[in-house]
């Protein structure tokens, strides 16, 4: 069977910004973090640790989930099920259920804080007490069962965990399922949640920016870690052809991705194979590369990612390229890079993060503000651990 070329028809996205597209690019413009003070009221956090968070905060759901329904869900799930609708209306679907939609979510570490109420209750009460309630909603693939459920998706359901690569790779697996035929929709994204547990153990890798009031400076000279950031973000993919048959409004066309990982990387650490990854990239879509006029950086303020990010974009990538780090406004994790590419496409204004007035000259990258009026986008997510990817988002 012909490979079908594959469309993003919708999107639906939430994060520390608010909900929709628009809130996010307003973010954007404005630039400035969107952190606040963390709960850290059961003292997992060292005394001089981290102390901010870009946290969605309350949310009205409503319009997508009803009361009823999220009370039978983890905070993860209700953001899972609730993007995955706004998506849907987005597109123009009313219904998906059918053996021939499929899900790919991607999420960091899953939802920590059912985890944290269950394993209290084993170690605490013993296994009895054990609440079979927070059980069915604490694994990691549970927000992609959930919104299978709700939407009646009967095809293909998969849950990806690589860290800052999630997104990238569950776009890929959501589109190849597209394109080979084996599913005619597929939601495809990230949902991430940062419980209180989760910020303490990340501060206690050192992976936080700390001081300075904890800002996150990509590419500069000043960087000191990430801001850790929450929120959910899921792409409707169609075949072009059954797109363009319902007359859906096209939002972009999913161009080539590639998948890598350098072996020189630490469990929970960069390596320092720039060499083996912009190779790597190169060979795969190199007549691609040379059209690509905009970067979604998977940049943070990491000290050895953005470092590693840096080389590779630059022996792999034209100087004239534009580059976005808009995890210097809404944090790392939550797929919110994925609906920035969309914003790029769009024209959107991006402003010049405050925080990055001191670009690092040993990387020699400097984020991009003003109007971006991409055509072809390049998003990168470099993870901890080793593994790598890259989509190249097309304006249709």
């Amino acid at each position: 069977m012909k490979r079908r070329d594959v469309v993003v028809t919708g999107i639906g996205c939430i994060g520390p910004w608010g909900i929709g597209m628009q809130e996010l690019s307003n973010a954007l413009q404005r630039a400035e973090p969107l952190s606040s003070p963390i709960d850290r009221r059961s003292h997992y956090h060292r005394r001089a640790g981290a102390e901010l968070l870009a946290a969605c905060g309350p949310l009205e759901l409503s319009p997508w989930l009803d009361a009823q329904q999220a009370r039978r869900m983890s905070l993860l799930s209700q953001y899972a099920v609730a993007t995955a609708r706004m998506a849907l209306q987005d597109a123009g679907l009313r219904t998906v259920r059918s053996d021939r939609t499929a899900i790919a979510l991607a999420t960091a570490f899953g939802p920590g804080a059912f985890t944290e109420q269950l394993t209290r209750q084993i170690l605490e009460k013993g296994g009895k007490a054990a609440s079979p309630f927070l059980f069915t909603d604490c694994v990691a693939n549970a927000p992609a069962g959930q919104v299978a459920i709700d939407l009646g998706a009967r095809g293909p359901n998969v849950t990806i965990c690589q860290r800052e690569a999630g997104p990238l790779l569950a776009l890929a697996h959501g589109a190849n399922e597209v394109a080979a035929g084996r599913a005619d929709v597929c939601l495809a994204g990230a949902v991430d949640e940062m419980s209180e547990l989760s910020h303490a153990i990340l501060d206690r890798f050192r992976a936080l920016a700390r001081g300075r009031g904890e800002v996150p400076r990509p590419f500069d000279r000043r960087r000191r870690g990430f801001l850790a950031g929450e929120g959910a973000t899921i792409l409707v993919l169609e075949p072009e052809t059954d797109a363009r048959a319902r007359g859906a409004h096209l939002l972009c066309r999913v161009g080539p991705t590639v998948r890598a990982f350098d072996p020189s990387a630490g469990r929970a650490s960069f390596g320092t194979g720039h060499e083996l990854l912009a190779a790597t990239l190169r060979e795969r879509i190199a007549g691609t590369l040379c059209e690509v006029d905009t970067i979604v950086s998977s940049a943070s303020g990491a000290v050895h990612g953005d470092a590693l990010e840096a080389r590779v974009l630059r022996a792999a990538c034209p100087t004239r390229t534009n580059v976005l780090v808009p995890k210097a406004v809404h944090g790392e994790y939550g797929g919110g890079t994925l609906a920035t590419a969309l914003l790029a496409l769009r024209g959107a204004p991006f402003g010049y993060p405050p925080a990055c007035s001191e670009p690092d000259e040993a990387l020699g990258i400097a984020p991009t503000s003003g109007f971006v009026h991409a055509r072809r986008v390049l998003c990168s997510a470099l993870a901890a651990g080793g593994v790598a990817a890259w989509s190249v988002l097309e304006a249709p």
